[in-house]
């Protein structure tokens, strides 16, 4: 909710604005029932909730919370300054009176570090928290562009520039009521005043908006990607291992636990965000459900490490047992005595790559790495958003269509409406805490894991190219070697041919092989990406360490490492996207 103050509404267009909002709020109520029913499949059994978020000011904010709790909506109010400090701001006893009526009704209160000498910025600040947090904006407006900072129109603007549908209730009664939203023109960016985006308010257009605001994509696939990971279960142990073998063969890192048992990897991940949870406490700022988060995000990130690890080693497993079965078809050269056992070798190799094949293509190794990965990191980051109140991920889509195209970015986006607003009181003594806490472990972490995975990969890459080249050597020095012969003593060239066939033969495909793991793991470009994301995270952490408290901007800055995070993980899924398993 934003809109004017009690000094801007004349007072017998009161009574007529009241009515329209009880309208647009009973049908926003009734038409997000019809919603959930009609797509009952993809939510929880619970009861649905519908959250009023305001910064309660006198005037219209206050008109609309009191009518959103007549009519069951759960009231979470977003101040720009702790609570004292705000009552003085408002000039009426009779807006004093219903504020802190209606704030003993609010079950969340969320108190910024706003000041007196900033008012404006201050209101700035708790209208970008309260757009944060909303699907939907009700703005109380007369409809012109902003005439200074902090009011009605800006946050109307910033509402569309986060891709934020709003309901326009104009002043005016004579005016009818609208709905803007950027979405409504899908071919362009457009800007706030643009009246391609503007349309008539109606049960028809509210019911299309929250559609595409609150249900999974309309696309039988997604829908059913959705239902696959809904049935996802636990694994105990990680019967694919032959990547991290690959990795300890090499010796770019030991074969460990949680190479093969899942719930040492879950573990490591839960340490992880305990560390995380027990700093934010420490700085008793504000707090938020992160628990439930941490459970959201734990399960992604299990189902994507052991997915990962199967797709993985589905390739590792057909590259070797490629190489092997054209050495079983060479050995015969030399041991004709076993070629019926070598031939029956040979085919058990080339089924078990047909096999893996067709079994991790049915199963979606592939697909399911690459989305629940990105489900996953989708999360992560919005642990420290919440927490720094008025920051919020990225809309899904893209800027000029902002509707979620892939199941994984509803489900996202349906994880941070769930989380709603956080509450207490967030000091500028706490904010330069928190914004430190953050920096040290959320940013930080992650900068390390960038780095310690491009050495990693930079590593396998060049042990992986070392010996391949080594196996193409001996070929080469085994062709010199029998050129030699034939000159020297062609007599004994004849007699060890087939040696000299199954070493020609088979080295080169043994390299090939090993080429081919190269060529799939893109390993120097995965070095590269990380490297590159690692130097954007540490410019970010070393603002946020040197520069003053400030939430704006830590917002921001937090808000560019989530973009910097996903931006590498858009990448990289862009890329492997085109490598799935395949004996082609």
């Amino acid at each position: 909710m934003t809109g004017h103050r009690r000094d801007a509404l004349a007072a017998d267009a009161v009574e007529a604005l009241k009515s329209r909002l009880r309208d647009v709020l009973v049908a926003i109520a009734a038409t997000a029932n019809d919603v959930r029913r009609a797509n009952c499949e993809f939510f929880s059994d619970a009861p649905l909730r519908l959250l009023f978020v305001s910064p309660l000011a006198d005037g219209a904010d206050q008109i609309a919370a009191a009518i959103a709790l007549e009519l069951g909506f759960e009231l979470h109010a977003i101040l720009p300054f702790e609570r004292d400090r705000y009552l003085e701001d408002m000039a009426e006893a009779a807006g004093r009176a219903e504020f802190d009526a209606l704030l003993s009704r609010a079950s969340c209160v969320l108190e910024l570090p706003g000041h007196t000498s900033h008012l404006l910025e201050s209101y700035v600040m708790a209208g970008r928290a309260t757009v944060a947090h909303s699907d939907l904006l009700i703005a109380v407006w007369d409809g012109l562009p902003p005439r200074g900072r902090g009011g009605t129109g800006e946050i109307v603007r910033l509402a569309h520039d986060r891709a934020t549908p709003t309901i326009h209730v104009p002043i005016s009664a004579s005016q009818p009521i609208t709905l803007r939203w950027s979405a409504f023109e899908p071919a362009v960016i457009t800007s706030a005043e643009d009246t391609a985006n503007v349309r008539g308010f109606s049960n028809e257009e509210l019911n299309d908006v929250l559609n595409a605001l609150v249900t999974p994509p309309p696309g039988a696939q997604e829908r059913n990607f959705i239902h696959k990971f809904q049935s996802e279960c636990r694994r105990k142990v990680k019967a694919r291992i032959e990547y991290p073998l690959l990795l300890a063969a090499t010796g770019v890192s030991r074969f460990r636990r949680q190479h093969w048992r899942a719930d040492a990897a879950f573990e490591q991940s839960h340490a992880e965000w305990r560390s995380y949870c027990d700093a934010c406490e420490r700085v008793q700022a504000v707090s938020a459900p992160l628990t439930s988060l941490q459970n959201w995000y734990e399960w992604a990130d299990s189902l994507a490490t052991h997915f990962a690890q199967s797709y993985r080693s589905g390739h590792v497993f057909n590259f070797v047992l490629g190489a092997l079965a054209v050495l079983l078809a060479l050995t015969t050269l030399v041991l004709p005595d076993a070629k019926k056992y070598l031939a029956v070798a040979e085919l058990i190799a080339v089924l078990a790559i047909l096999f893996n094949t067709w079994f991790g293509t049915r199963q979606q190794w592939h697909r399911r790495w690459l989305d629940y990965r990105q489900l996953a990191e989708r999360l992560r980051p919005m642990r420290s958003l919440k927490m720094l109140a008025l920051a919020a991920p990225d809309p899904p889509g893209t800027s000029a269509n902002p509707v979620a195209r892939r199941w994984i970015d509803w489900y996202a986006i349906a994880v941070w409406r769930a989380m709603a607003c956080p509450s207490g009181r967030l000091t500028q003594d706490k904010l330069k805490i928190l914004t430190e806490t953050i920096a040290e472990h959320e940013i930080t972490p992650q900068i390390d894991y960038h780095r310690s995975t491009a050495r990693q990969v930079e590593r396998l890459d060049h042990r992986l190219e070392i010996f391949g080249y080594s196996l193409f050597a001996l070929a080469l020095v085994g062709c010199i070697a029998l050129l030699i012969g034939f000159v020297v003593d062609p007599a004994w060239v004849k007699h060890n041919s087939n040696w000299f066939t199954l070493l020609s033969a088979g080295l080169p495909a043994i390299g090939t092989a090993v080429f081919g793991i190269r060529v799939q793991g893109d390993y120097v470009g995965s070095a590269v990406r990380s490297e590159q994301t690692a130097q954007v995270l540490e410019q970010i952490v070393d603002r946020l360490e040197r520069e003053p408290a400030n939430l704006p901007r830590a917002g921001d800055l937090v808000e560019q490492a989530a973009r910097a995070m996903h931006a590498d993980l858009d990448e990289w899924r862009l890329l492997n996207q085109q490598h799935d398993l395949s004996v082609g």
